[in-house]
């Protein structure tokens, strides 16, 4: 770059202002230049003095106040032909509306669609949301929002490349920060991914950051596509469930043979036949292999073509080399028998249908199949050298077609290939890696055994099946039909095929799975479930899951948990409410005579009763209602945020979700019980008001919990102002029905918003310190208690962040339905884009199941169970709540 020496820049040295450096051009005549490296700007100046000047002002890079003005203005403009209003605006005061847009832009927005009371308008934050994927449903403008000035682009990929939607210059508030504000953008019915560019100009230099913005669809789809292409497997884990609704699990891996955590297994036994309890890991993996004449090819991802699964059921196809330049087209699926721990694994070869780079049909290819089989429960790990080593082979008996393995009295793994043969070679294949268990900072490798290897020959168009169970006939005979599996599959049909998976039976009724691997059934999450289930007409299911906990009810309180067959946890303080909330809903749903049936010698109405006397005069456990206030006390960790050891959410005290779920529950009884002793309607219009009067905090949202003593009055305790997205049930179960208040929490609480989830707490600094104490250390900041990554060492960094950061899914739509609650008829189509976020759970991690939870962070990665039931009970519920006329 050259330039003639001016009179006030003779040089020699320059000061460059953009970044503070010092630059000395060269010099020959009256010329001076210097070298630019691509894309570099320099900005130079004589005076060093210039530079102090700079870093004094905060404005240097505003536009003069005319250009702002005449910006606004084009701003106004633009807002007001996106919501159609075109007509004369020689009577418009622009000025006025400039003024007003640079005071409250969601203000002017709402100002200007009065027809839609919905908040048009998705605030996205910077710096705090680019550790947030935000959401932007069909119809809403996307503001843009940062205390320094800066440009955005929005740029979306196409099968072109590249495209740019938005362009933007940040404009000023009124209270000195700034804003812009893209009008909404066409969006297809499906939703689409696009990121956000922008460059923020600071104080100590310019920022050049991204994020993900979901533009969410306007529909949810009708049908889910259940086929993965090797591609689609490339990236991320994709893991298949198949259950037996008596406890036992089968979790495979798409890519066939991987195993990525000790839960990882062909057959996860449930050896106990009345009710579910810990599972009993007993066949873990089968490596495969096609042989023909001598050349070898592993079963294994390299040749898969693509993955499915319908209900129960998964299928691999794969396309295997048989050598000069053939192949074989390989298909096989596997799913457990109902009722029975029992897996069947067909593996069908395709007929070739005489294309010239298929194997014929008449040549035979021999497959080979080796079990790996363990006998440990399944959250510990395989040591062989700790004595399986020596006692596991001799645990083995062959059979001309397979194997018996019985490493102790009370279970016996059997594995079968009928028309096969089996060869008796043991070996050990020490030291897999589980790369997930290192993760949460657990031991991450595990042995595993195999007695031997079984093979048969198969022509084109012939199957065979390897059975493998556990305490069952060896010689059941399982279907080894060639099956296609559907490339679609109707929504509806997937999740019900989904919630049937977490229905168990519980002798001589019911229960619920509550998440695979690890969960068994619990209070609550049972409760809940039985609503999604009432929602989908599962009515039998969901009724004989209510007189399961029914019958376990005593002095008001129910099962936290049941642990194989002892209910005695009850440390719950919102499972007997739940129970109410799932009795209300059969009867909604037209099963009047559901208060008479019977729970062991009572009828769920006396039952009910037996709740609310016990609340009001307080149980066993500690739960008790506030005389004074009407609210019910809840003992530390009571609640669905229930971390402890370490306690990392204690909610000691009046929590917002139990008051809403005990107004609830007031409001039942006094229509079951209108003359009783108690006086419920009452109890009901004082638990409303003592809500109203104590919880609503100076923002207009809820606090999350009155913190308190045992025995201390809610008019004593110390409000909690950490953002939390449990208020959410005090609109859905009718607490709050001030309209006003109602947008004010949905408007909180928009920043909890994750796509399919919704976090446990606000990454924001609260007044109330949150302490979590390990081994006499803090952890973490106390006033700053949010934790976006759910991974590490269980104590220290899972357990603190489980209910301080993470995004859950079974709450998610709860907030959807609040929003329809809230908007009525217009606001259902937003609460429906809102809820769609949440199909791309089917089609990542457990397929056709939705996480327990995800991280609260970008790009908010699913962790905990797999595969939760009250995320997809929830989901289904609010789906037929949106649908409904």
């Amino acid at each position: 770059c050259t330039w003639r020496i001016q009179p006030d820049m003779p040089g020699p040295g320059y000061i460059d202002l953009l970044t503070g450096t010092t630059v000395e051009p060269g010099a020959a005549g009256n010329e001076q230049w210097c070298d630019l490296l691509p894309g570099q700007v320099l900005c130079l100046s004589a005076d060093n003095e210039d530079l102090g000047l700079m870093e004094k002002s905060n404005n240097f890079s505003l536009p003069p106040p005319r250009l702002t003005r005449q910006c606004l203005r084009a701003k106004v403009m633009e807002i007001l032909c996106c919501y159609g209003n075109t007509f004369d605006i020689a009577d418009v005061d622009f000025d006025r509306l400039a003024r007003k847009l640079a005071e409250n832009p969601v203000d002017l927005c709402r100002s200007m669609n009065p027809e839609n009371p919905e908040r048009k308008v998705v605030k996205w934050q910077w710096p705090t949301d680019l550790k947030r994927e935000v959401m932007v449903p069909p119809g809403h403008s996307l503001m843009v929002c940062s205390p320094y000035p800066f440009r955005i682009r929005l740029d979306e990929e196409t099968r072109n490349g590249c495209r740019t939607v938005a362009c933007e210059k940040s404009l000023p508030l009124a209270d000195r920060t700034f804003f812009t504000l893209i009008t909404p953008i066409d969006t297809p019915e499906s939703g689409v991914l696009r990121l956000l560019r922008i460059v923020v100009y600071g104080k100590n230099g310019s920022r050049h950051e991204k994020a993900s913005i979901l533009f969410t669809g306007s529909k949810i789809p009708s049908s889910v596509d259940t086929v993965f292409t090797r591609t689609d497997l490339s990236e991320g884990e994709h893991l298949f469930l198949s259950a037996n609704g008596a406890g036992a699990v089968c979790r495979a891996n798409a890519r066939w043979g991987k195993l990525s955590s000790k839960y990882d297994a062909l057959l996860a036994a449930n050896l106990n036949p009345s009710f579910p309890e810990d599972r009993r890991i007993m066949f873990t993996r089968c490596r495969a292999w096609i042989v023909f004449q001598g050349y070898s090819q592993e079963i294994c991802f390299d040749c898969l073509d693509r993955f499915g699964w319908d209900a129960n059921r998964g299928y691999w196809i794969f396309k295997v080399p048989t050598g000069q330049g053939q192949s074989i087209d390989l298909m096989v699926s596997m799913a457990l028998d109902k009722g029975k721990n029992l897996l069947g694994i067909t593996f069908a070869r395709i007929l070739s249908d005489g294309r010239s780079e298929k194997l014929p049909d008449k040549q035979k290819v021999r497959l080979i199949l080796r079990p790996d089989i363990e006998d440990r429960n399944f959250h510990d790990v395989t040591k062989a050298f700790t004595g399986p080593e020596n006692a596991w082979p001799a645990a083995v008996k062959a059979y001309p077609d397979g194997f018996d393995f019985t490493p102790a009295h009370d279970r016996r793994l059997s594995v079968r290939l009928p028309g096969g043969t089996f060869v008796h070679e043991p070996e050990w294949y020490y030291m897999v890696y589980h790369p997930l268990e290192e993760e949460r900072g657990l031991d991450p490798l595990s042995d595993l055994f195999s007695p031997g290897y079984l093979s048969l020959f198969l022509k084109g168009g012939e199957s065979a099946c390897l059975t493998a169970s556990v305490n069952e006939d060896p010689a059941c005979d399982l279907d080894a039909s060639l099956l296609s599996p559907p490339r679609t599959v109707p929504l509806e049909k997937v999740l019900r095929d989904t919630l049937s998976a977490y229905v168990v039976r519980r002798d001589p009724l019911k229960s619920i799975i509550a998440g695979y691997p690890w969960f068994l059934d619990w209070g609550r999450d049972s409760l809940i479930v039985a609503r999604g289930l009432i929602a989908a007409d599962m009515t039998e299911n969901a009724l004989s899951v209510i007189k399961q906990f029914g019958r376990f009810e005593s002095c008001g309180t129910l099962p936290n948990m049941i642990h194989a067959g002892d209910p005695g946890n009850r440390d719950t303080s919102d499972a007997p409410l739940w129970f109410a909330v799932a009795v209300a809903d059969m009867l909604r749903h037209g099963h009047g005579t559901v208060l008479y049936e019977k729970c062991g010698d009572r009828t769920i109405e006396e039952i009910l009763l037996s709740i609310g006397r016990s609340y009001v005069n307080g149980t066993p456990n500690g739960i008790r209602m506030d005389a004074v206030s009407g609210l019910v006390y809840s003992p530390a960790h009571f609640t669905w945020m229930d971390t402890n050891y370490p306690a990392c959410t204690p909610r000691q005290g009046y929590c917002i979700e139990i008051q809403a779920l005990w107004h609830f529950t007031l409001e039942l009884l006094a229509m079951i019980d209108p003359g009783g002793p108690i006086r419920w309607e009452n109890l009901a219009e004082q638990v409303k008001r003592s809500v109203m009067e104590l919880f609503v905090l100076e923002n207009g949202s809820l606090a999350d919990c009155i913190y308190a003593g045992e025995g201390v009055s809610a008019k004593e305790g110390e409000l909690d102002d950490s953002l939390r997205p449990n208020q959410i049930l005090a609109i859905t179960l009718g607490t709050v029905k001030d309209r006003q208040l109602d947008m004010t929490i949905l408007d909180a609480c928009s920043c909890l918003l994750v796509p399919g989830a919704i976090r446990s707490l606000a990454d924001a600094p609260v007044n109330r310190p949150l302490e979590i104490v390990v081994g006499g250390t803090t952890i973490g900041d106390p006033l700053r208690p949010y934790r976006g990554r759910y991974t590490g060492d269980e104590d220290t960094s899972r357990k603190p962040a489980y209910h301080n950061g993470t995004a859950w899914t079974w709450l998610f739509p709860s907030y959807c339905e609040a929003w329809a609650m809230v908007y009525g008829d217009e606001g259902k189509s937003t609460a429906r884009s809102f809820l769609s976020s949440s199909l791309c759970f089917l089609r990542t991690g457990c397929v056709g199941h939705f996480p327990e939870i995800t991280d609260g962070d970008f790009p908010h990665a699913h962790r905990g169970c797999d595969a939760q039931a009250w995320g997809v009970s929830e989901w289904i519920r609010i789906w037929k709540f949106l649908e409904s006329a």
